[in-house]
């Protein structure tokens, strides 16, 4: 089939309708990847800016225009004045300065007024700040409406004394008796946060900024003065608010950080956050009392329903110090958590931590009002009961380890008589121990606090004690007992402190009626002073009042470095006026012990009682009992010298191991008394096995008593057979020898002879038992050789004047200045040992004859029996003879020898 072919039209185009094919896609370039994005958001961008540039040169042109209309100068003036009246809260005087419209950067436009000064209702300077701004809505002040949305003060200085206080404040917070109420202390807290909430709400002010502002306080306050560097209060979004500022109090940065939010609906506060931190003054070279750093965070939020309000804070002090006066600077760390449940009624302690150098208090419990009882005279208090779980006491004097212990507190606070009262006070220690008190503490405005402290202690160990006894109280009496007072158990114990407002710390010590106390001890041990060991086992009481402290010792044991013991009764030590250097105690205590253990004892510092005495403790034996008093240094820098001090000693069976003075002594009784300017020995002892009566004085200064030695010797004959055979022919009989040896080496001797019987063989005359005589001398020793010089024997018809002369204790020789052995008697007579015999000269005015008459004309035994078997040689030139009858010689002269019974020569 044939079809047609259709036929060709032909077109014709406009010059305007042809196109460049170079803009078709075939012939453009592929652009990289993403470049056709970046170029529109370029554009777009571009667009924005040149959009916001031309709404600023229209914001700047709007405000030229602003402040050339009708609202001027003296609208912005009344508007700045009606805003800073708002913001003071009361009624004042507000002067500003010149006011104009600039920009803001919170709310674009702001009214800004300088030189504003702000005073009372009569006059006084309450407030002056260099710049005030407010932040105001553009498009209502287009109208002519000034709406403030933000607020700025710069460069102020706030005076708060001028500043109408209005009213107590906690009035709202009291209940009917006057009395703080924990339920209107949570309300208000909310309320005030609500008011704060509505004061930054979207149509009012959402911003408050404070920079450079100070704040005056009066000069009776503790703090003076707070500048503000940085503050600001600014809504963060619907019903939410922040606070922050950035201050320096009295030289101290306080930072404060703060948030809220509310739920809009119920119109209630769900979340409260703040916390506040100041920090140290950093003054580490300060020598007195400060607060440290201190941090406080509260957290809390409103309840509704079934669910409380609920409040809880925290509270830090790090390096505060407390200044203790005289008593030096107590360091302390303070925590604190505190609950305030909505219904309670109280303000629940969760924890109250207080760190004072090695003490640590750890407590919980509840404050809050007291519920009246209806009492008569009964007064609004607040009531608190804390308890303890675990603290540690550990006073910084007391070289004791720390005591760890449980404890309540409970009682009252009295808002009328302002006394805090502690109605029980209970601690326990480890073991059975336990104290009991109470305690009151009076304020008066302008006045120290009086305080009022009993405290009851039973079967609690004396460190435990130590611990607990307070700073504050008799404390030089309390330094005493913690470095001298150690180990054993407090039986019983009271003490108590009563001191009325203003008495402590007025320059007078206290009395014994203020503060006193009583400790009965057991199995102690007290130190005493200077070197002297310290008292162990010790039984006894320690008692105070004011400043004098007065310890009994019932018993007790002084352990000897050496091992030797001493016990140790019926004790004191007095410390009168403990307050007042020099410190010195007085002891008084019996001892008993063997006699080296005591000569130990006396001679530690300060006593020293056997330094001049020259004996050492290892050199006596025996048992010793005794009384030792002595003024005790309880301070350093006291003069020894200048203390006193007295031993007595009691001793029986003592013995000296080594020769005393050259003389044995053994088995002495007697007793020692000893004192800083002498000591005194009296004894019965055996003086070199020869029964002696000792009186000795041994002066311990240079200006002391003479040194005196008196020895009573008691010779028989078998003490003189062995200790001076050669008087066996001249005594016989038990004779009593008294001996006195003054400061130089001569002994005076005097003896009794009244009991003895005396012979003189080569004169034929002898004195016989029961005749009266008496003979002195004075004795010098020198090797072996004794010399008796001023030799007196006194009878009551006889006497010998002259000297004696021992060798090894027999007759050297003799020399007699005066002789009468009968009436009538005038010669001299000289004795001289010749070889194994005697050499006897006689001389002088007259002789009664008849006694050697006798004896030559007697037996040839009896008259050998006196003159013994030694030679004798007689030498007389006499002037007078006389004999029996009365029948006299003349000028006689005689000169005889014999030995024994044999005569060798007479003529």
């Amino acid at each position: 089939m044939d079809q047609e072919r259709p036929q060709h039209e032909k077109i014709r185009f406009r010059r305007d309708e042809i196109t460049d094919l170079g803009t078709f896609p075939s012939a453009c370039r592929v652009p990289p990847l993403g470049q056709a994005s970046i170029g529109r958001g370029f554009r777009i961008l571009s667009r924005l800016f040149a959009g916001l540039v031309a709404f600023v040169l229209l914001a700047a042109v709007l405000v030229y225009l602003v402040g050339a209309s009708g609202i001027g100068s003296d609208r912005l003036r009344t508007e700045a004045e009606t805003a800073l009246e708002k913001l003071a809260g009361v009624d004042v005087n507000v002067a500003v300065g010149p006011a104009r419209i600039t920009l803001d950067g919170s709310s674009f436009i702001a009214l800004q007024v300088s030189d504003v000064s702000l005073k009372t209702s009569d006059g006084k300077p309450m407030a002056d700040a260099g710049r005030v701004r407010f932040g105001v809505r553009l498009f209502p002040l287009l109208w002519g409406d000034v709406r403030l949305t933000s607020a700025r003060i710069s460069d102020a200085r706030i005076v708060v004394a001028a500043m109408p206080s209005g009213g107590d404040w906690t009035a709202g917070l009291r209940n009917a008796d006057g009395l703080i109420d924990p339920e209107k202390l949570s309300a208000a807290v909310f309320g005030n946060i609500n008011h704060a909430l509505d004061a930054v709400r979207e149509d009012s002010l959402r911003r408050i900024d404070l920079r450079n502002v100070e704040f005056v306080l009066p000069e009776t306050g503790a703090i003076k003065l707070v500048k503000i560097t940085d503050a600001t209060v600014v809504q963060s979004g619907p019903g939410g608010m922040q606070f922050s500022s950035t201050a320096d109090i009295d030289g101290r940065t306080a930072t404060v950080a703060a948030s809220a939010s509310r739920d809009i609906a119920a119109h209630r506060v769900t979340a409260l956050d703040a916390s506040v931190d100041l920090a140290d003054t950093g003054d580490m070279a300060a020598a007195a009392g400060k607060l440290g750093t201190v941090a406080l965070k509260l957290t809390g939020s409103e309840g509704f329903g079934a669910n409380a309000s609920r409040l809880t804070a925290a509270l830090s002090s790090t390096g505060s110090v407390l200044d203790l006066g005289t008593r030096g600077l107590l360091p302390a760390d303070v925590d604190i958590n505190a609950t305030l449940v909505a219904g309670s009624n109280k303000i629940q302690v969760d924890r109250l931590l207080l760190k004072t150098g090695r003490s640590t208090f750890d407590f919980a419990g509840s404050i809050g009002p007291k519920p009246a009882s209806g009492a008569v005279g009964e007064e609004p208090s607040y009531r608190y009961d804390l308890t303890s779980d675990g603290s540690s006491l550990a006073p910084s004097e007391s070289p004791e380890p720390a005591l760890t212990f449980l404890a309540r507190i409970a009682g009252v606070y009295n808002t009328v008589s302002h006394k805090l009262v502690a109605e029980q006070i209970a601690l326990r220690s480890a073991g059975s121990g336990e104290m009991l008190g109470t305690a009151a503490v009076a304020f008066v405005d302008g006045k120290v606090p009086g305080i009022n402290l009993a405290f009851n202690i039973h079967d609690m160990q004396v460190s435990h004690v130590k611990q607990l006894w307070p700073w504050f109280s008799a404390r030089n009496a309390r330094l005493w007992v913690l470095a001298n007072l150690f180990g054993g158990r407090v039986v019983d114990a009271n003490l108590q402190f009563q001191v009325v407002p203003g008495r402590l710390g007025n320059g007078v010590p206290l009395s014994a009626d203020e503060v006193f106390g009583r400790f009965q001890i057991e199995g102690s041990r007290f130190d005493t002073a200077g070197r002297i060991p310290p008292i162990r086992d010790a039984v006894g009481v320690v008692g105070f009042h004011g400043n004098d402290v007065d310890i009994s010792l019932s018993s007790g044991t002084v352990y000897m470095p050496s091992g030797r013991t001493v016990a140790a009764s019926n004790g004191t030590l007095t410390v009168k006026a403990a307050n007042r250097p020099p410190v010195v105690g007085a002891l008084d205590i019996d001892v008993d012990g063997e006699a080296s253990a005591v000569a130990e004892l006396a001679s530690y510092e300060p006593i020293n009682a056997m330094r001049h005495v020259g004996i050492l403790p290892e050199d006596l034996s025996g048992s010793v009992t005794g009384h030792v008093k002595a003024d005790i240094p309880l301070q350093s820098g006291v003069d020894s010298s200048k203390l006193d001090w007295l031993v007595s000693l009691d001793y029986s069976g003592m013995s000296l191991a080594k020769p005393f003075e050259g003389q044995i002594v053994t088995d002495a009784d007697g007793s020692i008394t000893v004192d800083p300017e002498k000591a005194v020995i009296s004894a019965k002892a055996l003086l070199n096995g020869i029964p002696a009566e000792l009186d000795l004085v041994e002066p311990l200064r240079d200006d002391g008593p003479a040194r005196s030695r008196k020895v009573a010797l008691v010779l028989d004959d078998k003490i003189r057979a062995a200790a001076m055979p050669g008087l066996k022919p001249l005594l016989a009989g038990t004779v009593k020898v008294a001996i006195d040896k003054n400061g130089g080496g001569d002994q005076n001797v005097s003896a009794d002879l009244t009991n003895a019987r005396l012979d003189i063989p080569w004169a034929g005359w002898g004195k016989g038992a029961g005749v009266p005589a008496n003979v002195t001398f004075v004795m010098t020793k020198s090797g072996d050789t004794t010399t008796l010089s001023d030799f007196d024997l006194d009878g009551k018809t006889f006497s010998v004047d002259g000297s004696i002369v021992l060798v090894n204790g027999a007759l050297s020789s003799a020399r007699f200045s005066k002789v009468t052995l009968n009436r009538g008697d005038d010669v001299a007579v000289s004795v001289k040992r010749s070889g194994k015999g005697y050499a006897v000269e006689i001389s002088g005015n007259a002789l009664d004859a008849r006694s050697l008459i006798k004896q030559f004309t007697s037996d040839v035994d009896t008259a050998t029996k006196t003159t013994g078997s030694d030679a004798i040689s007689v030498s007389a030139d006499v002037d007078r003879l006389t004999g029996f009858h009365d029948e006299q010689l003349s000028n006689l002269k005689l000169d005889y020898s014999a030995a024994g019974s044999r005569v060798n020569g007479l003529k």
